[in-house]
């Protein structure tokens, strides 16, 4: 599919390849190389030996390729491929973040799975994306979005056929397996790993989703509603040595911690703001980051009030444009909908909740909003009486419900608590912690014929 067009041009590779990446691959290559041309110089003790051992290599390293090979056919019996009839949803997700990457479209495969797991096969030719069925029942399809935009990130930047080579051979033999994907191709690993959370980031649009996403599938997704973000990151002060470094080489996966730093980093970088001029990246969860993971020319205390003040304009603008140019006209959802088919869940700034107080006003989204302390939410409340995943807003044909998320002081409607949902309309009052909201709807009706 054609590229998404921005400053001018597609998206590129080299606009979001983590520096440096291919220079420790290929350092990598040339010292395995050496090794061995050291091995079989020195230890044989004829020229026939030596090429005797060169023959075994190759011929073992051609029955490896072919086991692979056969292990991606076998994988088939199990997987089920997402297309525009089977699982629809998913399918969208990867059609759209394949369009932000400039990518050709790859196919995606669901495998029945307890562990939430994501991964690419392919060798020289026709990749494909695997996802389990935890993972898909378990994460909101913003966070799928970013997992799959990263899985392309790795396509695109050739990674796929020596991280296929590379996986089973850690499982299946432990001890040269772990030296090879750790020790010896570990810092080119971990760069590919950067590059690929950037592609995921651009893929989803948004810094909150990216770092959440991230968190939830490092720590698992009911830790992460009780995780202090800020004094977890802190952590990355306790690896930051010389040594630390040296770990994080010799671990299968770069640290967390240090993912969510670079990532941050780029997404304030003036790299990612030419690469994409006007784009409304989501940052609230820049206000639960410590400062160290902020570029040491920008402060994260001169950051979050720009934030705020960029949201509020967006707020306001967002507010005036839909008085000015809509006013009272009535339009049908299908034709709102229309105006941006590749964001379907966009700010719809005709569905607000104005406080009562009337110190602020939230514009919804056109299928759901959350709301909660939490700062990956679309609202965020900072309230101790609630709960970091409180309530949802959400469309359900020509209906607008609010939804109680298990809360602990639940939801109320109008004075009354509701039991899991219920349908709300211009003029209502939602009360969520100690907040109370009206709801205001523009007039939208459905489409006739």
């Amino acid at each position: 599919m054609a590229g998404e067009i921005v400053k001018g041009r597609a998206i590129r590779l080299r606009d979001y390849r983590y520096p440096g990446e291919l220079l420790s691959l290929v350092l990598t290559f040339l010292t395995l190389i050496t090794l061995y041309g050291l091995a079989t110089i020195f230890f044989p003790e004829t020229w026939s030996s030596t090429l005797k051992a060169l023959m075994v290599t190759l011929a073992g390293l051609t029955v490896y390729i072919i086991t692979v090979k056969l292990q991606q056919r076998a994988a088939f019996g199990t997987l089920v491929r997402v297309s525009p009839r089977q699982f629809p949803e998913l399918y969208e997700l990867a059609v759209i973040a394949a369009g932000r990457l400039s990518s050709p479209a790859v196919p995606v495969y669901v495998k029945r799975a307890s562990e939430m797991n994501i991964y690419t096969l392919g060798l020289w030719q026709g990749p494909l994306i695997v996802l389990t069925s935890s993972l898909v029942d378990q994460m909101e399809p913003d966070n799928l979005q970013f997992f799959i935009g990263r899985e392309i990130g790795h396509v695109q930047a050739g990674h796929t056929w020596l991280r296929t080579l590379l996986r089973p051979l850690g499982t299946d033999v432990p001890i040269i397996g772990r030296l090879l994907n750790s020790v010896v191709f570990g810092d080119w690993i971990n760069r590919a790993e950067f590059t690929a959370d950037r592609a995921g980031f651009i893929a989803c649009r948004s810094l909150t989703t990216s770092v959440s996403t991230m968190l939830k599938f490092g720590v698992g997704i009911r830790l992460y509603e009780k995780l202090d973000i800020k004094e977890f990151l802190q952590q990355i002060n306790e690896v930051r040595n010389m040594s630390g470094h040296l770990t994080e080489i010799l671990a299968e996966q770069p640290y967390l911690t240090q993912r969510v730093r670079l990532l941050v980093r780029f997404a304030l970088s003036d790299r990612y703001r030419t690469l994409v001029p006007g784009r409304k990246s989501h940052t609230e969860i820049l206000e639960a980051i410590p400062e160290a993971f902020i570029s040491s020319s920008i402060a994260l205390s001169e950051i979050t009030p720009l934030i705020e003040l960029k949201t509020q304009t967006e707020n306001e603008d967002q507010l005036k444009e839909s008085q000015t140019s809509f006013g009272d006209e009535v339009i049908t959802v299908a034709e709102f909908l229309d105006k941006d088919p590749l964001d379907e869940n966009a700010p719809d700034p005709r569905l607000t909740l104005i406080a009562a107080d009337g110190s602020s006003t939230h514009i919804l989204r056109r299928l759901y909003t959350r709301i909660g302390r939490n700062q990956d939410n679309d609202i965020v409340i900072n309230n101790d009486r609630v709960s970091r995943y409180h309530a949802e807003i959400i469309r359900e044909g020509e209906e607008m419900k609010v939804l109680d998320k298990k809360s602990r002081n639940g939801v109320w409607l109008n004075g009354a608590r509701i039991s899991e949902s219920a349908v709300i309309k211009s003029g209502d009052l939602i009360r969520i912690g100690r907040q109370e909201f009206t709801f205001v709807e523009k007039n939208i009706t459905a489409a006739v014929g």
